[in-house]
């Protein structure tokens, strides 16, 4: 019996340009490693069991509205197309085109405007392909979503940080001066978060308006990602860039129910802007996703229509959960936050002399508690955890106890 030797090669791996600026390397200066090298050692580090994730919502203590299964079901029964086109089922975009207009105030000329997408996480990233350029300059607040500039980087883009102004009463603004800086670079892109993911801060009206001035003045495209825009407490008014005057023609809004309605099993997200991106969307998306799952496509139907006493009830117990986790966090002398306006989460800032990674380990480790480390949103999330208080209230309280406890370890600054 003759033995058989098989030839081991060793192929050395090449790393694409856009793979390693997906990892934000320069980060080595703050962490001593990249950006998803500390994510992948805090994946992979032990935890206290049972481990409470408190990066996303408790979907099983906040499930869906009644009428999502159902829907579903029926699609996926005969009810519904199995391959929609890529933009989507058209008569669901009909309908979404118009309750968007008439609940948000979106002028929408119908169906073509609007694009179903994999998630709101998709429809951001086609619409970041549609839309830039190697080197193009974009604009983004500090903080923003922790997804947006590792994108944005993907692309080859140049981010230009724009930081948060959050006073000690009022509204959040942004740097203005920082802003108009980088408007002298000829962005070709603003994406901000509102509200903003982190911290849940809403603008007002007065913010809103003067990015649109300067969008219009210095011809710059604007993204806005509005997931959040229906979770809005303490009777806030909710303003969207899209409605003021001149801003229809070069505004993208992303929207979906996959917070709000805790919807985000079913990967559906939602995007509205002018016909020629949308166009260019729909490219993006026919190479990559080809189109939103066919049978989901079918509960847009009903979001934004027949959800209202579901939203109102919500928004009860989640701005109950807010007012229980801030309570909680301003009561102890390590940490320290203020009510998010909008969002289902919290990004406290942490009083005690260390780095956010070993926070977080040892919060995995000890407290049996997962949280979104504030470096993950930009520079001035450094400091920071985002916690997402949208949990059961009997798990909930006593991990925050633990939180504490655990951050109560180190030294306070």
């Amino acid at each position: 019996m003759t033995a058989v030797h098989r030839e081991v090669r060793t192929i050395e791996t090449h790393v694409p340009a856009s793979i390693d600026r997906l990892a934000l390397p320069e980060l080595r200066e703050v962490l001593g490693m990249s950006l998803r090298e500390a994510e992948r050692e805090l994946e992979n580090a032990p935890g206290r069991t049972p481990l409470l994730d408190v990066t996303y919502a408790d979907t099983h203590r906040f499930p869906a509205p009644d009428w999502a299964l159902p829907s579903f079901t029926a699609a996926a029964g005969g009810g519904g197309m199995t391959y929609t086109p890529y933009r989507g089922d058209r008569a669901v975009r009909e309908t979404v085109a118009a309750n968007v207009e008439r609940e948000f105030g979106l002028p929408s000329t119908g169906d073509a405007d609007v694009i179903l997408t994999p998630g709101t996480q998709g429809a951001l990233f086609i619409a970041l392909a549609a839309i830039l350029s190697p080197g193009d300059v974009v604009v983004l607040p500090d903080p923003d979503y922790l997804s947006t500039e590792r994108m944005l980087r993907y692309f080859g883009a140049e981010v230009l940080r724009v930081p948060m102004v959050v006073p000690d009463e009022g509204r959040p603004t942004l740097d203005w001066s920082a802003f108009e800086k980088a408007c002298e670079r000829k962005p070709r892109l603003m994406v901000f978060s509102h509200p903003n993911n982190p911290t849940g801060a809403i603008y007002d009206q007065e913010t809103i308006e003067r990015i649109a001035r300067a969008a219009q003045d210095h011809d710059i495209l604007v993204l806005a990602d509005q997931l959040y825009c229906r979770l809005v407490y303490d009777g806030e008014e909710f303003h969207h860039l899209a409605a003021v005057p001149g801003m229809a023609g070069r505004t993208v809004t992303l929207l979906g129910p996959s917070k709000t309605e805790s919807l985000s099993g079913y990967r559906l997200g939602v995007a509205v802007g002018p016909r020629e991106i949308v166009d260019r969307m729909e490219d993006v998306q026919s190479v990559t996703a080809l189109r939103a799952p066919a049978y989901a496509q079918h509960l847009l139907t009903h979001w934004l229509a027949d959800d209202g006493e579901f939203l109102r009830n919500r928004l009860k117990e989640y701005q109950s959960l807010r007012d229980m986790t801030v309570e909680a966090i301003n009561a102890s002398r390590v940490m320290r936050v203020r009510p998010a306006w909008g969002t289902a989460y919290v990004f406290p800032e942490v009083l005690v002399d260390t780095s956010d990674q070993r926070i977080a380990l040892a919060l995995k480790k000890d407290a049996g508690i997962v949280v979104n480390p504030g470096y993950q949103f930009g520079p001035s999330g450094l400091g920071h955890m985002r916690l997402c208080f949208a949990q059961d209230e009997s798990v909930w309280a006593p991990a925050l106890d633990r939180l504490l406890e655990v951050v109560g370890h180190f030294e306070i600054r």
